[in-house]
């Protein structure tokens, strides 16, 4: 049953989102209008999922989603924008922040549950191959998502974890960067490219010296080496 959590000050918008789960079953609904409680309510709730509006009274969107990812025990949850803002330089912002879907209102209840439904099925079962993956020094776990690097776990966002399973599945092959984001990301092709860059760039970062273990492949995609690092 999953637990979704609005932080939106619209009422008429928290109405439109429970009319959207009303398509479906088990879904459950928590609201809280003030920013300053959204971070208290995400760690008592654990909410499977938080749809987050970027203009909010006391407060912006995008610095709260910031607070959410520094945070150990917020920063796996999935993250949303429900907002107005509609401009390409908004959306590309807010998937770069770590948001996991960009919806903008006014939105219709069959979207916003098919968008949630999406992010869901994305970081909530094992990817294609299941249990766990070795490459090398490199240790994933598809059934709770971790993953280690040399017995160091990894803190990984759920787009993280996703693009480096799929990279490490194919050890070797080289994978465009249509693949990566058809078979983790439901954003349109443009605005996801750039945000693919970005996961890769952050997942450089966090591997280390390791981070050669990810090759970029001139004018396709990435590939994931087939040497140890």
């Amino acid at each position: 049953m999953p637990r979704i959590l609005a932080v939106e000050d619209d009422a008429n918008i928290v109405e439109a989102i429970e009319n959207s789960f009303s398509l479906a079953e088990g879904y459950t609904l928590s609201a809280v209008s003030d920013p300053r409680k959204a971070l208290p309510a995400a760690l008592s709730l654990k909410p499977d999922l938080i749809l987050l509006d970027i203009r909010l009274p006391g407060g912006d969107g995008r610095l709260l989603l910031r607070s959410l990812k520094d945070n150990a025990a917020t920063c796996a949850i999935p993250v949303i924008f429900l907002t107005g803002l509609s401009s390409e330089g908004d959306k590309v912002l807010g998937l770069n922040l770590g948001a996991d879907d960009y919806v903008i209102k006014p939105f219709g209840a069959s979207e916003l549950l098919a968008r949630i439904q999406a992010v869901l099925r994305r970081v909530r079962p094992a990817p294609a191959g299941g249990g766990v993956l070795e490459a090398g020094r490199l240790r994933l776990n598809a059934e709770d998502r971790s993953a280690s690097l040399e017995g160091r776990p990894l803190a990984l966002q759920p787009k993280e974890f996703e693009i480096l399973f799929l990279l490490a599945s194919h050890r070797g092959r080289a994978l465009s960067r249509r693949y990566l984001i058809e078979n983790s990301s439901s954003y349109g092709m443009e605005v996801s490219t750039r945000s693919l860059d970005t996961h890769i760039k952050n997942l450089r970062k966090k591997l280390g010296q390791a981070s050669r273990l990810i090759e970029t492949v001139r004018k396709l995609g990435y590939r994931f080496s087939s040497q140890d690092a």
